[in-house]
């Protein structure tokens, strides 16, 4: 199978060395030099830790048109707040036959790419997206992929959905951990990065920006904070039952990724930092992804589809507030709302009628 990466950042180059261990032709593509020069200098990306080995690359580019041509599963790592604007690059050079794999949605993300496609006239390229990221991963050097972890499943949906079983078992070629998930509403839901940072970014403001490191979910993770993840957490929970869309809650969805369970939400994330995470240092900034991507790409759709359907959400509105506040942005209103991917104004009935079949 040959894979195109579009996205040579930490996930990236993680997905890339994956896919050149075990076989596949490999592509990778950034618009930063400075993030493909080092992988085509070398040849390919030295994978250590979970996976090991050398993976080799066959061309690592800038230019996006070289990068697909060919391509039979076109992975997608940027950041969310970043999907579209791989979209619209790539639109112009896809073909019928391939498929587009945004690797995580973030929440929508496949609702997203895919609208952006159908404008640049591309209806033949299914879209898939995953729940989650497959990889704990760094970049210890350039050209290095440290995997730290792997989770046992992840959920993918596909737009439209009537090529699901299709495209998940290609999906399955790169991943075995792929599980079909019924729809985008489940993988988009069932998102659990704004619920597991959103919070702890905003409440631990003013720890990340003093002069004393800490750890992220060790240290981040108070009782007090917890709480609010949980609130924000039945939240998310709540606008999927509106739509008759069953997703985990977290505590299922640790269980059932990592195999870690506990009395209460306090003691799993504390397993977690334990025995699967490991130490994990608190970003030293609030411009992160932990902000930068989950509040844009994961509170603000849930939030605003709250809204719309009449949900209550006061506790995920109000970090999506707090986040604008800290960081003078208005991602309240720029983030991917209804509006954005094309869904205001659409009643529980005419969403899930668009977006499950």
């Amino acid at each position: 199978m040959r894979v195109a990466v579009v996205g040579t950042g930490v996930g990236g180059l993680a997905v890339a060395g994956h896919a050149g261990l075990i076989g596949s032709e490999v592509v990778v593509h950034d618009v930063r030099e400075e993030a493909v020069g080092p992988v085509g200098e070398r040849g390919g990306i030295e994978v250590r830790g979970r996976e090991e080995g050398f993976a080799p690359v066959e061309l690592a580019t800038t230019d996006i048109a070289r990068a697909v041509d060919g391509a039979d599963l076109i992975v997608v790592t940027t950041q969310g707040p970043d999907q579209r604007a791989a979209a619209e690059a790539m639109a112009p050079h896809l073909r019928g036959g391939q498929v587009v794999f945004v690797k995580p949605g973030c929440t929508f993300g496949a609702v997203e790419v895919r609208a952006v496609l159908e404008a640049a006239g591309v209806d033949d390229v299914p879209v898939a997206e995953a729940d989650s990221f497959a990889y704990g991963c760094s970049i210890p050097e350039p050209a290095v992929s440290q995997i730290s972890s792997v989770k046992q499943r992840f959920g993918v949906a596909v737009l439209p959905s009537e090529r699901r079983e299709e495209v998940v078992e290609l999906v399955r070629h790169l991943f075995d951990q792929a599980e079909a998930a019924p729809s985008v509403l489940h993988t988009g839901l069932g998102n659990m990065n704004a619920i597991l940072h959103v919070a702890p970014m905003v409440l631990n403001a003013g720890r990340i920006e003093g002069p004393e490191a800490f750890d992220f979910y060790g240290d981040g993770f108070t009782p007090s904070v917890t709480a609010v993840v949980r609130a924000m957490d039945d939240e998310r929970v709540a606008v999927a039952t509106h739509l008759d869309v069953e997703v985990p809650t977290l505590e299922g969805w640790v269980e059932a990724t990592y195999g870690v369970r506990g009395d209460d939400l306090y003691e799993i994330v504390q397993t977690l930092h334990r025995d699967v995470y490991g130490p994990l240092p608190a970003p030293t900034t609030l411009r992160q992804r932990y902000l930068t991507e989950d509040v844009p790409c994961g509170a603000v759709p849930v939030a605003d589809l709250a809204r719309q359907l009449g949900v209550p959400a006061p506790v995920t509105s109000a970090c999506v507030t707090v986040a604008d506040a800290l960081l003078g942005t208005a991602w309240a209103r720029d983030g991917r709302t209804m509006a954005r991917l094309g869904l205001e104004g659409a009643s529980a009935r005419e969403i899930c009628r668009r977006l499950v079949g």
